[in-house]
């Protein structure tokens, strides 16, 4: 994939820039950023931010008003009640099945959102990076399937439905393995939409690559746990196979994705807190 083709460039002559290298007059426009309403930035197709200024990002106040800040915190909020469920899980404590209902429901309030922003961003700036907005739209499409599935897993055991045999797996463990599936794609291509034709990269400075990175690698970890649900999971390494390591391997994820959703909490004060770093 060409870099230019997933990141438009504009002149400099524009409102509503963020200031990264003043010595380059090159302005950047990503799908990411545009998505987010955080607007082109000028001198890279990223905020150079140290952790120190993402720490201080992430506790700038909030306009609670923004669909990135009701995403995140949906999201945050889900994968709280993901930790606790697996918690009073491994503790057989009943409540566990409430905690992931109600998890469950605040991830596809928060993927819902995050569609609505995407589609608006689609439908404003598709005539400057379209391929990177088709990957943000199978990032988000992704993801909202993936909550449909988890919701699907979650409330039909909170029911405890008396089900056929069939019927149960197809909305326990099979809902619960596509929904982990639906995540990794949903991981992948937001992956792919930060890379701009790369493959393998790290930008450790870079906020959108630490909340994509930390959704990939939770995604993965949550389809491992789902394999708890097929017989073919007993010829599988690491005790896959094991109903506790399932738990742990959910636990893990879900802390996973609250580091996710405080990064991308953070994300969306970078603005800032670059303005406020360029000030002094």
């Amino acid at each position: 994939m060409n870099r230019k083709s997933t990141i438009h460039k504009i002149s400099k002559d524009r409102p509503g820039l963020t200031t990264v290298n003043g010595d380059d007059q090159s302005y950047f426009y990503t799908s990411r950023r545009l998505r987010k309403d955080l607007g082109p930035i000028q001198g890279n197709h990223y905020i150079f931010l140290t952790y120190h200024q993402m720490a201080k990002a992430l506790m700038l106040p909030k306009k609670w008003n923004r669909l990135e800040v009701q995403s995140s915190m949906a999201f945050l909020l889900g994968s709280i009640l993901f930790v606790t469920g697996s918690i009073t899980q491994l503790q057989n404590q009943w409540i566990f099945k409430t905690l992931f209902m109600l998890g469950s429901v605040l991830f596809l309030t928060g993927s819902l959102t995050q569609l609505w922003q995407t589609f608006r961003a689609w439908r404003r700036q598709k005539k400057y990076i379209l391929i990177s907005l088709s990957l943000a739209l199978v990032g988000v499409i992704g993801a909202k399937a993936g909550t449909l599935f988890f919701n699907a897993d979650s409330i039909s055991d909170w029911l405890n439905l008396n089900l056929a045999t069939r019927t149960r797996k197809l909305l326990g463990p099979d809902a619960y393995m596509a929904g982990s599936f639906m995540f990794l794609i949903s991981g992948i291509a937001h992956y792919a939409e930060i890379g701009h034709g790369r493959l393998v990269f790290v930008e450790k400075n870079h906020l959108g690559w630490w909340v994509c990175f930390s959704f990939l690698v939770g995604s993965a970890l949550y389809c491992l746990s789902a394999l708890h649900g097929y017989d073919t999971a007993i010829n599988l390494p690491f005790g896959l196979s094991s109903e506790k390591n399932s738990i742990l391997l959910c636990l893990i994820a879900s802390a996973i994705f609250i580091f996710m959703s405080l990064c991308s909490l953070a994300e969306c004060s970078e603005n800032e807190t670059n303005d406020l770093g360029c000030n002094q």
